[in-house]
């Protein structure tokens, strides 16, 4: 990773200069605007309890750094678009893992059910296509293509105990579950800053392998991090039996205790003080062996290619004439060592 991004701002000073994130929140917000008021509450319930509104953030520092000054409304559009398809999978990912925290409060699973939580995803999906449909048909196909990969992503993810995976298939499910809406930003952001050709090529691989080294940090942080920090009951991955990069580092160490991946747990498992005791013995076991270095490794390597793959990114766009902004390539390197150093 280039050295000047050991100078780059903490994320939460990053986000909170960036133009155009408010204008951003009050479009989302305003969408929450429905005659079924139980649609607008989940989603003003799951938007008030907070996150790092990561890929807006993402899309305006882009669009900044290779050649719109200030944000347009297009710009503005697309990254609220890129938002509400990410509350959307939220609600959806509730329901699917049966989470009861969101962010360290009740999901809007728990809180409201099944079914309105899932109504409630889809109207977001709606309301997110509903900005994205009126923009350049670049920008549709590339959303298409992004909710595509999504749901790809969440099919592929299938448990460990009902379908073989490798670290092969653990990466594509979160090239497609998570990065997917990383390159839309990026993407996006930067076709609408003038880049062509090499150069939205270039963001594309750089936003693919930014939202790898997330999903693996989620990974890693899912057995790192206690319950008041994750926001979550910790080893839920390993709960669910999830092909995620440490259980499948984990499986391969040949572990006697790791092959309980291979089995599903019992139906009561959230409350079967059994299962209870192997998620205690399994994240003790992975915290002690190589597994979480290595975990590291590849996280670090795809942060790597990501910082490579941005710098490529300005180098073809300097040729093609666009003036890069380097306060804002600083900005988005910035997130790429935040990503980096949670993983210490």
């Amino acid at each position: 990773m280039s050295q000047n991004t050991l100078a780059a701002p903490s994320l939460s000073e990053l986000f909170r200069a960036i133009p155009g994130l408010g204008a951003v929140e009050q479009l989302i917000a305003s969408k929450f605007e429905t005659d079924a008021p139980r649609l607008a509450e989940i989603s003003e319930y799951l938007f008030k309890l907070g996150g790092k509104r990561v890929r807006p953030a993402l899309t305006l520092l882009v669009a900044r750094a290779f050649g719109m000054s200030e944000p347009e409304q297009s710009l503005i559009d697309v990254a609220a678009g890129i938002e509400l398809i990410h509350m959307a999978t939220l609600l959806h990912d509730d329901i699917i893992d049966r989470s009861p925290i969101r962010r360290h409060h009740p999901s809007p699973y728990a809180t409201y059910g099944t079914n309105d939580t899932l109504l409630a995803g889809d109207f977001l999906l709606t309301r997110a296509f509903s900005l994205c449909a009126r923009l350049d048909p670049f920008i549709i196909d590339a959303t298409e293509e992004a909710c595509i990969h999504l749901t790809e992503g969440e099919i592929l993810e299938t448990p460990l105990f009902s379908h073989p995976h490798t670290l092969a298939t653990s990466r594509t499910i979160a090239e497609k579950k998570t990065a997917a809406l990383f390159r839309l930003g990026a993407r996006s952001a930067g076709f609408l800053g003038g880049l062509r050709d090499k150069a939205l090529i270039s963001l594309d691989s750089f936003g693919n392998h930014l939202g790898i080294s997330f999903q693996m940090l989620d990974d890693l942080l899912d057995v790192l991090s206690p319950e008041e920090q994750l926001g979550k009951r910790p080893g839920t991955d390993i709960r669910e039996r999830k092909p995620s990069l440490v259980n499948l580092l984990w499986l391969s160490s040949n572990s006697s205790l790791a092959k309980k991946l291979l089995v599903a747990p019992k139906e009561d498992a959230d409350t079967n003080e059994e299962e209870e005791n192997f998620i205690s013995e399994a994240i003790a076991e992975i915290i002690s062996s190589d597994v979480i270095a290595t975990a590291r490794e590849h996280a670090q390597s795809e942060a790597q290619a990501a910082d490579q793959a941005l710098q490529d990114a300005a180098t073809h766009a300097k040729s093609a004439g666009i003036r890069i902004d380097e306060e804002a390539l600083l900005a988005i390197q910035g997130i790429i060592k935040y990503t980096v150093d949670r993983m210490s």
